[in-house]
């Protein structure tokens, strides 16, 4: 077991289990649907580019096996570091990536924006600098005092509206979005809704179009 947790020690735990990035978010005031622990780690994995580059035209199965894959690995990431945690004497608690066999409702993306490590497209989705939307997020919130990341509260995907045009949904409106800002005036939800009547059998949330058209995606 670790001797000690600091942003350091529970990085590099983090890493051996397959984690990107993650980062850390003041939970003060509470996120909606957070526990009443101080602080929010939200933690990042990338769907793989292959899987990415053969969804220019809706969801394939490579993306439902890999979505679930991620899932499942980012559920055992978050289990076994409030394992971590609690073995230390500290509170923690998981909240499952969204879709997940355990998933409540929490806003991950929130998590993730308030820890600084990216921001919400034109889309609606959460887009890292390193990734794109291309990843899967999961939080664990704990009293472990770490220092939190400066919160991006503004998109930063400029004049790009790749994935506004590629929606065949007409999902995005173009507009950039800024902390607070109702989903509606972003995105247009129900659209994205009807469109993903066509994938039933995949039991997708999203098609992945967007995904795939965001040049950040793409990177290998």
């Amino acid at each position: 077991m670790l001797t000690v947790l600091d942003r350091h020690t529970v990085g590099q735990f983090l890493r051996a289990r397959g984690v990107e990035a993650w980062g850390v978010a003041a939970n003060d005031p509470r996120l909606p649907g957070a526990p009443a622990l101080p602080r929010g780690l939200s933690i990042l994995m990338r769907i793989d580019p292959a899987v990415i580059r053969g969804m220019k035209h809706g969801p394939t199965e490579d993306y439902r096996e890999e979505y679930l894959r991620l899932n499942d690995s980012l559920d055992d990431a978050t289990a076994a570091l409030v394992g971590l945690l609690l073995d230390h004497g500290h509170d923690a608690a998981t909240v499952p990536a969204t879709g997940s066999e355990h998933d409540g409702f929490f806003p991950h993306k929130t998590a993730a924006t308030a820890a600084g490590l990216g921001w919400i497209g034109k889309t609606a989705l959460f887009v890292s600098p390193e990734f794109g939307p291309a990843v899967r997020l999961a939080t664990v919130f704990t009293d472990l005092e770490l220092p939190v990341g400066e919160p991006v509260t503004e998109g930063r995907c400029g004049a790009c509206t790749d994935c506004v045009d590629a929606c065949p949904a007409g999902c995005g409106r173009d507009v950039v979005w800024h902390a607070g800002m109702p989903r509606d005036e972003l995105f247009d939800a129900s659209a994205c809704r009807h469109h993903m009547t066509r994938y039933v059998e995949l039991q997708q949330q999203i098609c992945g179009i967007c995904i795939a058209a965001c040049p950040l995606s793409r990177r290998d």
